[in-house]
């Protein structure tokens, strides 16, 4: 994977004459090092005993949770304004780590009420912080957890879609307009993102602008432009797409292409399982997740190669690869 990525970049600059190479460099020695900690993490995870990793991940979602609770009273209690998580930059970034937790402790709850008050918590942070990746991850948690049990998803759908008759959804219904006329900056960054992927993808015939060079290499589309005019500066989210399966596209092209379809093959197998409730173990619960809801960073709101849900990616990678033969056989994927 390596050397393809060396071979796409080398025949990139033979096309793109603005690419850095040093950059290209450092992210190839920082993506190495990242896999070779996935490895060790998922090694050292390995020899806990299944309690102790149970309750670890618990412990976490807690933790999350909280921090959770302390915007939502520090917004709704004092008035504050700015959506910054504490731990985080943005919501969208909190969301992309929350939601495999809230997954996990959904999932593994003996009791369905605790499902669903979990589920409602974290709908209630993206209700009242507004943000749309974080209430999409929470429908996705709902049917991955209660697709098997027709009432208690008939019920959580009416609820929710009678809530939606009450709650003032405005500003989500604006996020879900993709018109070039809707100038939501978070709607044009993602429109963006995908589009610099098409050009790119074009005029590199097929070969990307190169592994990191995304903002610094490679046509600029019409929409970043209006980025610019609207925000009075120049290179809002040019180097992470807007998504990360854009930037994939646009950097590695018709290899990036074919990583995000053998993603989408695996996904549907692993959803399959948890909609079947297949999945047993917290090991291959909690790491079948992540790859799962990994795609809300591909497809939804990307933070680059190098955030925490991505090493957690990588670390469900090698998890799925050792552990093929250590489950049973309809487990495996």
């Amino acid at each position: 994977m390596f050397f393809l990525m060396l071979i796409s970049y080398f025949i990139s600059v033979t096309i793109f004459t603005e690419s850095d190479s040093l950059r290209f460099s450092l992210s190839l020695v920082l993506l190495f090092l990242m896999s070779f900690a996935s490895l060790a993490f998922v090694t050292t995870l390995d020899s806990l005993k299944d309690n102790s990793f149970h309750k670890l991940l618990i412990f976490s979602f807690y933790l999350l949770m909280c921090l959770g609770f302390v915007v939502l009273v520090r917004k709704v209690g004092f008035g504050y304004e700015s959506k910054d998580m504490i731990l985080f930059r943005e919501p969208s970034h909190y969301a992309i780590v929350f939601i495999p937790f809230v997954l996990y402790a959904a999932y593994t709850c003996h009791k369905k009420l605790y499902a669903v008050l979990y589920i409602s918590f974290a709908m209630a942070i993206a209700l009242i912080i507004q943000n749309l990746i974080l209430l999409v991850g929470c429908l996705m948690v709902i049917f991955l957890v209660f697709a098997k049990s027709f009432w208690s998803l008939f019920l959580i759908m009416s609820a929710i879609i009678a809530l939606a008759f009450i709650l003032d959804l405005q500003y989500f219904l604006v996020r879900l307009d993709f018109s070039a006329d809707n100038q939501n900056l978070s709607t044009l960054v993602f429109l963006s993102g995908w589009e610099r992927a098409y050009l790119s993808f074009i005029e590199s015939y097929g070969v990307g602008v190169g592994f990191q060079q995304l903002g610094f290499a490679g046509p600029e589309g019409e929409l970043q432009i209006i980025l610019q005019s609207l925000m009075g500066e120049s290179g809002l989210n040019a180097k992470d797409g807007g998504t990360l399966g854009s930037k994939i596209v646009a950097e590695m092209g018709a290899l990036g292409l074919i990583l995000l379809l053998f993603y989408l093959f695996f996904s549907i197998r692993i959803a399959k399982k948890f909609l079947q409730r297949q999945i047993i173990g917290p090991k291959n619960i909690f790491f079948l997740g992540v790859y799962l809801l990994f795609s809300m960073e591909l497809f939804m709101r990307g933070m680059g190669y190098f955030s925490l849900l991505s090493f957690l990616f990588l670390s469900s990678i090698y998890w799925i690869y050792r552990s093929r033969f250590l489950v049973p056989h309809s487990l495996k994927v």
